[in-house]
């Protein structure tokens, strides 16, 4: 049995195996596609993290990935055009928005057939180096809506791969750490391109014959933020200051910033001022970027990132306390994720916690190492992570409304307390259906300059968005009514649970005629 990890990041992609004879993670490396970082361990020994850049150009029938795209300085000229080259496309795929498809040769592609080609393609380079993969084993964010999990469990079919498991990332990482400690209880930072996520586990003891490990997870967060953000913001502050706009350099201009600034931030790490020069020889203008670690933070605050970095770690440590674990109880803060090398970030962890509990040994592979250790606990204890509430329509105001049904952090199996009775919204009706989704929190913050040209934000803006469970936007039936139903009248009851797969189940009776139309009927598989 050969077990695949795949760590689909929005900057970054890392794929590893568990070997079959030693059953050690190895993270793989691929001719044209990987690029190497190379680490020190603690021990002062050399280590290389290959990755492979999330990034695509279409050049005719030609697909070129990763740091091929990278080397040629693919989509960063009018010779190759930045609308040839994707990237941030699994981003727009997490996302409840996504952007409309491009068009290139005569063939759409979206966030999702972009996605899927690049995994496909990486799959494809698999099989090369004559790996048969029984196992596939993906990760994804720890506030991942059902929609973006049923994109994986979807392509985990059209691989052809006997079984395809799930599991989010900050517990993956913790488990790669800690899964041989039972005891362990670790914070896991990981702040990547597109999410910062939090994740506080647990490793222990399974009361069995074998003495297998378990993991609990104990508390969770979220902020949708990440380092691609980042860079926007250094090309942003930049153009503000010679007085520039994104329109005025051109979108190659911008393409090229970018790549500047994401080199500018990844030297940052290891040098207190870096710069880069780039003359555009379509314009014949010349651009110098110059930024240090002091105006790195200064960006950080006004953009309102180290305040949500503050707010989520507040929230999880909050989320611990009400459990009875203190921030002193956290035995190690485990960053992983290429933006945890950021000065700032690092900084203000260790503020919290203090330097000697925090670690940063395994930046770019933890969690990929970490899901294929999955592989070895018998069962993860876990909890919803996001709220789940029904969609109404209320007649008397013309609008939705929302009932909850379960809130985040509430462990599963679950069920609801009481019945809910639902009427028909039009005389005549013949069948209830109902708009079931997850309910989110997300942040936002506005950015303006004073009349002296220094950066002012408001604060942070919290509001709670909806996604329907369902892909196709059609609702799910639940209950078809004989005789219709009437305005105004009661005419179902639904009692809802999730079960210890995490399904979700509906049981609803008709109240006009006594008949049980559903006994727990299976309506969605939560992750």
């Amino acid at each position: 049995m050969t077990t695949i990890a795949i760590d689909f990041g929005t900057s970054n992609t890392v794929i590893s195996i568990l070997e079959p004879d030693t059953q050690q993670p190895k993270s793989l490396r691929f001719p044209n596609l990987s690029r190497v970082f190379v680490g020190v361990t603690p021990q002062g020994e050399r280590v290389e993290f290959p990755i492979i850049p999330s990034l695509m150009f279409i050049s005719g029938n030609n697909i070129i990935l990763g740091e091929g795209v990278r080397s040629q300085r693919l989509g960063l000229s009018q010779a190759y055009p930045p609308e040839r080259l994707f990237k941030k496309f699994k981003r727009d795929l997490a996302g409840d928005y996504q952007p409309p498809a491009r068009q290139i040769d005569g063939i759409n592609y979206n966030a999702i057939s972009v996605s899927e080609l690049f995994i496909q393609t990486i799959w494809t380079e698999i099989k090369k180096q004559n790996i048969e993969p029984s196992h596939l084993i993906f990760t994804v964010p720890v506030g991942a809506f059902e929609r973006y999990l049923d994109w994986f469990r979807d392509l985990g079919q059209k691989l052809n791969v006997p079984q395809v498991s799930i599991v989010d990332e900050s517990t993956a990482a913790a488990l790669g750490y800690a899964v041989k400690r039972p005891g362990k209880l670790i914070l896991v930072v990981d702040f990547g391109g597109g999410t910062l996520d939090l994740s506080l586990v647990k490793t222990v003891n399974n009361s069995d014959e074998n003495n297998s490990l378990r993991a609990e997870v104990l508390a969770k967060s979220e902020a949708y933020v990440g380092g691609e953000d980042i860079d926007v913001w250094i090309v942003d502050d930049y153009l503000h200051s010679q007085n520039l706009t994104p329109e005025q350099v051109g979108k190659i201009g911008y393409q090229n910033l970018l790549e500047i600034a994401e080199r500018l931030k990844i030297q940052l790490s290891k040098n207190q001022s870096v710069a880069e020069s780039w003359f555009d020889d379509e314009s014949f203008m010349s651009y110098e970027l110059k930024i240090n670690r002091e105006k790195l933070e200064e960006i950080l605050e006004y953009r309102q990132f180290l305040q949500q970095l503050r707010d989520t770690l507040d929230e999880v440590l909050a989320s611990a306390l009400r459990k009875g674990i203190s921030k002193n109880d956290i035995e190690q803060v485990l960053l992983v994720g290429g933006s945890c090398l950021i000065p700032a970030v690092q900084q203000l962890i260790i503020s919290y916690f203090g330097k000697a509990k925090v670690k940063i040994n395994k930046p770019f592979d933890a969690v990929c190492h970490g899901a294929l250790a999955i592989t070895q606990i018998t069962e993860i204890d876990d909890f919803l992570r996001h709220s789940y509430a029904i969609r109404l329509w209320e007649s008397y105001s013309k609008s939705y409304i929302y009932h909850l049904l379960f809130t985040k952090g509430e462990k599963y199996p679950c069920q609801r307390q009481e019945w809910l009775n639902l009427q028909v919204a039009n005389n005549g009706q013949k069948e209830i259906r109902l708009d079931i989704g997850e309910l989110g929190d997300m942040t936002q913050t506005e950015i303006a300059f004073d009349a002296l040209g220094r950066m002012t934000s408001s604060t942070l803006q919290h509001q709670e968005s909806y996604r329907s469970l369902d892909t196709q936007h059609q609702q799910v039936c639940v209950a078809k009514l004989n005789p219709p139903g009437e305005a105004g009248i009661d005419r179902i009851s639904v009692l809802f649970e999730v079960d210890s797969r995490r399904t979700l189940l509906a049981t609803v009776k008709d109240l006009l005629t006594g008949e049980m139309l559903v006994n727990r009927g299976e309506i969605y598989k939560l992750m």
